[in-house]
């Protein structure tokens, strides 16, 4: 069975972006100088993750009964500058088909939902067949309280019914409790909705915090976290249900660390608590042998292992909770649902000589069915190392001159992107600032042309 994804997030009106799309491949790239809107771009993904749970939009982004605090800026810091609401949207592929999703939240004088909607399969008509058009589409949002009505889609002929939602909540996360199933239509606009919502839950934030990662945790909180604080269990549990992936954690481990490290261990308290460790030896004596905690470890490395053990998890071995379709849905629906792990500055910590080795092991977990990843990153090695088949997976984001907006760009579609590889390196050519520059300057191809014979 194939697994739906995000392809696409569309960042609408979102802070620094005014209507860019973010494509979203396997694995995924994203690239820029310092304060070009990289971090504005995975904030739109992560309100859109933390709405799709269901909450209210004050708890989702202002943090008030979240353990991870307000999304960044908070409700009103998504808001572009001079505007009272934001306007966020993805695309997600299932199996054959697309759905494409749309949000618009004002935040200002009130948090609320002023429109929503849903297009694409999912459309049932009396033969059975399914045709495009809208699952579902909020009206002109009415006075603040009053809560938004919603078009759902029915599949007969003449209007569509209208259903009143609150508007304190995602309507994706409504519908499914409020319209029945007790046709095919009905069915369908579950499916259609279940997918996107479940999709969205299946973003995995990765922030690995390495001081959290140095404590005795409870033996039984085995799910990692997105601070990777409950590192230790969670490694000691993939340990158990899949060696393969433990021994190849183990084996990186051995190769960065370049102290000799013999094994992954893990020490356990009276309290059933556990830690992780590494087993060592030193100097000339091969018999000798040293165990170093997790609490002794550099933070390089504590990040490493911590993103080791998220690529290469099963869905059950992370914190994270997609599986939100009723059992009516999940007869319509034609594909599971993918998860996709977010990586913000992959490099820190490692030694560029390492690049490769982190980057390799990113490529194979985005080769795992129904896995996605996407990373940002400053580092000139990490580029490098990404040269060549994955070129066209690297997205640039960068400012416009003229609006100060955020832009994102294929680094293909560049226009100083065949001249700047022609004289080096693509880590070179982005650190010495070549591409983004070249975004407002015609580039002289003539050594590229002269390279490949055409001149």
């Amino acid at each position: 069975m194939p697994f739906a994804s995000v392809t696409h997030l569309n960042l609408v009106a979102f802070k620094s972006f005014r209507d860019e799309v973010l494509p979203l491949d396997d694995l995924t790239l994203l690239i820029g100088r310092n304060s070009a809107g990289k971090s504005n771009a995975l904030d739109g993904l992560e309100v859109l993750a933390r709405l799709a749970e269901g909450e209210d939009l004050i708890d989702a982004l202002d943090g008030r009964r979240r353990e991870l605090g307000p999304v960044r800026g908070g409700s009103e810091g998504c808001a572009p500058h001079g505007m009272d609401s934001f306007t966020l949207g993805c695309r997600v592929k299932s199996g054959d088909e697309v759905l494409k999703y749309t949000v618009q939240i004002e935040v200002r004088p009130d948090i609320r939902i002023i429109a929503e909607s849903l297009h694409g399969w999912g459309v049932a008509v009396a033969s059975g067949a399914r045709s495009y058009g809208p699952i579902f589409e909020t009206r002109r949002a009415g006075a603040p309280g009053t809560g938004i009505e919603a078009e759902i889609h029915n599949g007969k002929q003449g209007p569509n019914p209208l259903l009143r939602f609150r508007d304190s909540r995602l309507l994706l996360t409504q519908i499914p409790l409020v319209v029945s199933s007790s046709n095919r239509a009905e069915r369908s606009v579950h499916a259609a909705v279940t997918t996107v919502q479940s999709v969205l839950r299946g973003v995995f934030h990765f922030d690995p915090i390495p001081h959290l990662m140095r404590e005795f945790v409870k033996g039984r909180d085995v799910e990692l976290r997105r601070t990777g604080e409950n590192l230790s269990p969670a490694l000691r549990n993939l340990q158990a249900s899949d060696p393969e992936a433990f021994a190849h954690i183990e084996q990186l481990v051995r190769l960065i660390a370049d102290d000799g490290v013999r094994e992954i261990s893990f020490v356990n308290s009276d309290l059933g608590d556990v830690m992780l460790a590494l087993q060592e030896s030193r100097g000339a004596d091969e018999g000798a042998a040293e165990r170093t905690p997790a609490r002794e470890m550099s933070d390089g490395l504590l990040r490493f292992i911590g993103i080791a053990t998220a690529l290469l998890s099963p869905r059950n071995g992370l914190d994270i909770d997609a599986e939100v379709a009723s059992p009516a849905s999940l007869s319509e629906s034609r594909s599971a649902n993918g998860i996709l792990i977010v990586l913000e500055e992959l490099e820190n910590g490692l030694h560029p000589s390492q690049a490769h080795r982190v980057l390799e092991l990113v490529r194979e977990s985005s080769k795992t069915a129904g896995t996605s990843v996407l990373i940002t990153t400053h580092s000139p090695a990490l580029l490098d190392a990404a040269e060549g088949s994955l070129n066209e997976n690297i997205i640039v984001c960068h400012r416009d001159p003229e609006t100060g907006h955020s832009r994102l760009t294929p680094i293909t579609e560049l226009p100083g992107y065949a001249v700047a590889l022609a004289e080096g390196s693509l880590g070179t050519a982005v650190t010495t600032g070549k591409l983004t520059s070249a975004v407002t300057h015609e580039p002289d191809y003539a050594e590229f042309q002269r390279l490949l014979g055409l001149s």
